[in-house]
């Protein structure tokens, strides 16, 4: 999948007209899945430009079990839990919560990189 830039994800949500297509065929047409793009659209509508600012973020084994939390206890879909916590994809989310389910809170922490 093509990674696209802050900058180009607020073009296509700013872009997008529901009066003049669906959300299927403007995905289409912007060369991005409709499912990414409903999630960039509900991130922009949450939290407006500055969420298309935000750069590359580590996150702590704490704040990934707060997020895995909230969406058990307030039976939360991926897609909303994820944008309420501004996670750059929905799919992190996804990911951590197989983690969790296949290995426990230690598969949760982050790798170290290097030697």
């Amino acid at each position: 999948m093509t990674k696209f830039t802050g900058d180009k994800k607020l073009a296509i949500v700013q872009g997008y007209n529901a009066e003049h297509l669906s959300q299927t065929e403007y995905s289409n047409q912007m060369g991005v899945t409709k499912s990414q793009f409903q999630y960039w659209l509900k991130l922009y509508e949450m939290h407006g430009v500055s969420v298309f600012t935000n750069g590359y973020t580590n996150y702590s084994t704490s704040f990934k079990l707060d997020v895995l939390n909230y969406m058990a206890q307030s039976n939360a879909s991926l897609m909303d839990t994820a944008a309420l916590f501004k996670l750059p994809d929905f799919s992190m989310l996804y990911s951590w919560q197989r983690k969790m389910e296949t290995g426990g809170l230690e598969a949760l922490e982050p790798k170290k990189k290097g030697p």
